[in-house]
Formats: structure tokens, sequence, C-alpha cells
């Protein structure tokens, strides 16, 4: 009987493990179709939008542009999170993080820095087989999580040009930002035919935009003198309402602190009987996208989108009528016509008219333009900015000279008091205790870094001149004040400008490929030689 058993028994444990291997063959062939599936799907939707299916050698270039687009988008995230940290009001950190706040200013610096280190991958040049081994593999999954991300951070940027749209057309003016106030106010008087740069009085602004203490810019004079660092809340109230009730408010910025043209815009809507110019700096930042876009290659176009949704930074500077918005206009126009003599300078003058940042772009564009052509180019080219920036704030230098340069020169020459994102806000944090002497500050912005920059900028303007969008903020990264709108308008305009060229060994060439002329028919060496040259530019 047992006997009989035991063929039975074999046959059933035969088919078991048979069974068995059966699964085991089955399960990864499942799990691989599953891989294959969900790779074909990635594949249909975000890597022919975003990343070249092309892997071939003459499609390197438009390879190593997505590459570095993938560095920006890095940077724009790590710029959104810092304006997520910046913009929560310190009380709250007080209340409800209590461990955070002294180390608050330590992560907008980390969080900037990186920033511009992603930023420096973005222009750092690469080698020829650099390029062709990374075209092999591209796209990186290292590229993907950039892509998510940046995706993930355009969802905020929807939201953020909703507010702009919301701020812009259907509430009454609210400016976050002092100097948009200023501005605005300035436009007034001036087609009252007041002075702005002497008649202004923040007394009157305040009855006009209701502006709260926080939005304005405190000094280191009256009930503010004997202390350095930035006041409380607390404390602003208290001395803004005094000088609200007084009349007077010499704790806090009254000047028109810009060149002419940083009210001059507003103007026409002044005139219409419009009062909230919020408007006017959405249309701009809509503008430098379009303008983006019209330059970029097609292959990178997406990228535009996305990158103009996900530049949180720039919203806010949007929504609180920020003026950098529309000097950057000028800026990203000026390096992209820079091959077009007086209308690059043109639009230089004209950035230079709206805000004193701009002004440092200006020994970097000489040293592009020397790099390119000669002295006598960048004499030319210096004289026509420099004339555009003197005709439209002459009339205003002419009417009072002493008040012009005043506020011209209050950014440096008031008593403000220290603040930002650089080296500045480790103060108070386990690694910096106090301030050093606002000369330590100079010294090494305008001593040390912009002398290194420029440097920089010697070498990489003829292959990146998008280098300069970074180049020329940084040494504000180690400025007494450091805000964060400095900042705000670096990644995406560089983005623009290395979008409108190709890119080799090299660096950057313009997008149109190089041909050459010459008989139908030559010799095989020529032609070999020819082929070598333009597989070198490509």
């Amino acid at each position: 009987m047992s006997g009989s058993r035991l063929p039975a028994f074999a046959a059933t444990l035969r088919g078991e493990k048979r069974e068995l291997m059966e699964q085991q063959l089955v399960f990864p062939r499942m799990k691989k179709i599953a891989r294959e599936r969900r790779f074909a799907l990635r594949n249909l939707h975000l890597l022919p939008i975003f990343f070249a299916a092309d892997k071939s050698p003459d499609n390197r270039s438009v390879i190593d542009l997505q590459r570095r687009a993938c560095w920006i988008a890095l940077a724009l995230v790590l710029q959104a999170i810092n304006e997520a940290v910046y913009q929560i009001p310190g009380p709250w950190y007080s209340l409800h993080l209590p461990f955070f706040r002294p180390w608050e200013g330590t992560v907008s610096f980390s969080l900037v820095l990186g920033s511009f280190f992603m930023m420096w991958m973005a222009f750092r040049s690469t080698t020829l087989r650099q390029q062709t081994t990374r075209a092999a593999k591209h796209p990186y999954r290292w590229q993907w999580i950039a892509l998510i991300l940046v995706l993930m951070t355009s969802v905020a940027g929807v939201v953020e040009f909703g507010r702009a749209i919301s701020v812009s057309f259907f509430q009454p003016p609210q400016y976050t930002n002092d100097g948009t106030s200023l501005d605005t106010n300035a436009a007034m008087l001036l087609l009252q035919g007041h002075d702005p740069y002497s008649d202004s009085n923040l007394v009157h602004i305040e009855q006009i935009f209701n502006i709260q203490p926080n939005w304005t810019t405190p000094l280191r004079v009256g009930q503010f003198a004997n202390q350095v660092g930035y006041p409380s809340s607390v404390d602003l109230r208290g001395v803004f309402a005094t000088d609200m009730k007084s009349g007077r408010a010499p704790e806090f910025e009254s000047k028109v602190s810009y060149p002419s043209l940083s009210f001059l815009t507003l103007v026409p809507f002044i005139w219409l009987g419009i009062y909230n110019v919020l408007p006017f700096y959405l249309l701009c930042y809509l503008g430098l996208v379009a303008l983006g876009w019209s330059v970029a290659r097609k292959e990178l176009r997406p990228w535009i989108i996305v990158f103009a949704l996900a530049n949180i930074s720039m919203w806010s500077s949007v929504v609180g009528g920020n003026l950098d918005v529309l000097s950057i206009l000028f800026l990203v126009m000026a390096w992209l016509g820079r091959n077009h003599g007086w209308r690059s300078a043109l639009m230089l003058g004209l950035a230079l008219a709206c805000k004193q940042p701009a002004w440092f772009f200006v020994p970097f564009y000489a040293i592009m333009i020397f790099r390119t052509y000669d002295w006598k180019e960048v004499t030319r080219r210096l004289t026509i900015a420099g004339l555009v920036l003197l005709v439209l704030n002459l009339p205003f230098i002419l009417w009072d000279a002493q008040a012009w340069f005043a506020g011209v020169m209050a950014p440096i020459g008031d008593p403000m008091f220290p603040m930002g994102v650089g080296i500045i806000g480790l103060v108070g944090s386990p690694f910096l205790h106090s301030y050093m002497a606002s000369t330590v500050y100079s010294v090494l912005e305008y001593g040390i870094f912009y002398p290194l920059c420029m440097l920089w900028y010697w070498r990489l303007c003829k292959t990146h001149p998008e280098a300069v969008m970074l180049l020329a903020v940084l040494p504000l990264f180690f400025a007494w004040r450091s805000l964060p709108s400095y900042f705000a308008c670096a990644a995406f305009p560089m983005f623009i400008l290395l979008a409108a060229r190709g890119n080799t060994s090299k660096g950057s060439l313009p997008k149109q490929t190089p041909t050459l002329n010459g008989p139908a028919h030559s010799m095989p060496a020529e032609d070999a030689a020819r082929e070598e040259e333009v597989l070198a530019l490509a």
C-alpha cells in the first residue's frame, strides 16, 4: 500500500515544483512588462516634451542645453523654498518653531547659495567627450527628479499667477513694497506740477495707500538711532503710529530712491485715473516670458513655460510691484541684442534709468563688448546708454539737483538697517553672533568680489554671456543689505539667454548652424577639413 502511494506522491511533488517554476518565470516577466509599460507611458507624455528622443551626435547641443535647463530648474526650486521661508513672519517661528528661529538666516543663506551653485552648473563649460557620454544616457535619473520638482513648484506658480491677476485687476491698490508706493506717489506729484524728489512725504502716502509699518524701510535715526539690529514688529508699529500722528516720519525712508524712469512709466496710469499700477509689473513679466519664448529654440520652449510658472521669487516681485521686473526686462533685451549696436545700448540705458542694481551690469557689458569688438565700440555704446540715463533724469536734476542726488543715492547714503539672505543673514546664528563693521561688508562687496566676478566674466563672456545674470549680482550676497529681490531675477533671465543660443564644447554659440560656401566640387581633403570645422562649432 505504501509502495502504491509513493509514485503518486512523487508525481504530486513534481507537479508542485513545475508550478512553482512557472510562477517564478511568469512573475518576473509580468514585472518586466509592467516596467516597460510605465517607461513607455513616461516616454509618451514627458520625454518628447522636455527631453530630446534623438540621441544622435547631431543633436548633442540640444541634449546639453536640456541638461543645463535641469540645473536652472533646481535653482528655481531652491529659490522658491527660500521665498516661502522668507515670507513667513518671525513671530510665527517664535510661537510655533522656537528652535528654528536662530537658524532662519542660515537656512536662507544656504538655499540662496545653493541656487547660485545650480546656476553655475548651468553655464559651466563641458568637453565634447562629456557631452557625447551624457547624450548616450540622456536623460539621467537626477534630471527626471529635477523636472518633477520644478513641475510641482509650477503649481504654486499658478496660484501666484492667479494672485497677481487678483491684486492687479480686482482689488484696490495694496503695495507691500514701499518703493512702489513712493514711485506711484511720485507720478501723482509730477502730474500736479511738483518735484517728486523734493516733495515726497511718507505721511501723505500712508493716507492714500494705507501702508503697513512692516512694508516700510526703517532708518537708524531718531528713535532707532542707537540700535543696529532690525526693529521688531512691535517697535515698528509703535514708532510708525507716533510719526503718523506728528506728521513727520524721520525714522522711515520717504525719498524717491530710484532714477526717474521708475515713476515715469507709471504716469500714464495716474493720468488715466488708475492708481493700482500692479498690472504694469505683471505685463512686464509676461513680456519677459514672451521674449523668452520668441528667442528660444523650439526644443526649449516647454522649459520656458514651466520656468515662468515655477519662478516663485519673481512672482513675488510682480505681486509686490518690485521695479526689478522692469529693469531685468531691459537688461535681457540689451544682452540679446548685443550684436545690434545702438539698440542694445538703448536698452541698457533704459535699465540704468530704472533702478540702481542695473548699474552693476555696466562693467560686465563693457567687458563683453570689448572682448567682442574693441574700445571704440565700448565707448560708443556706453555713451549712448549714459545719454539715455541723463536725458530721462536731466529735468529733475535741473529742477533740484540736491534733492535728486539725495534720492538716487539714498540706498547707499541713508543709514538703513542691515538685512538680507547673504552673509548678513548669518548674524544671530550659531555661526556669527554680531555684525561686523559696515566697511567690512563694503570691502567684501566692492573690493574683493566685484573684481573677481569681472575677471571671471572676462574669461566667460564670449562663450557664456548668460553668466552675467549671476556674476553681476553675486557680490551683493556679501553686502550690508542683500535683499532676496536682488537675486530673484537671475535664474530665469539666465535661461532665456541660454535658450537663445546653441551650446558646444567651447561654450555657447548662436543657434544658427554655420554654413560653408564653396564650389560645388571640391577636393576630398578640403571637404574633410571643413567637416571637422563644422563639427567643432556644432
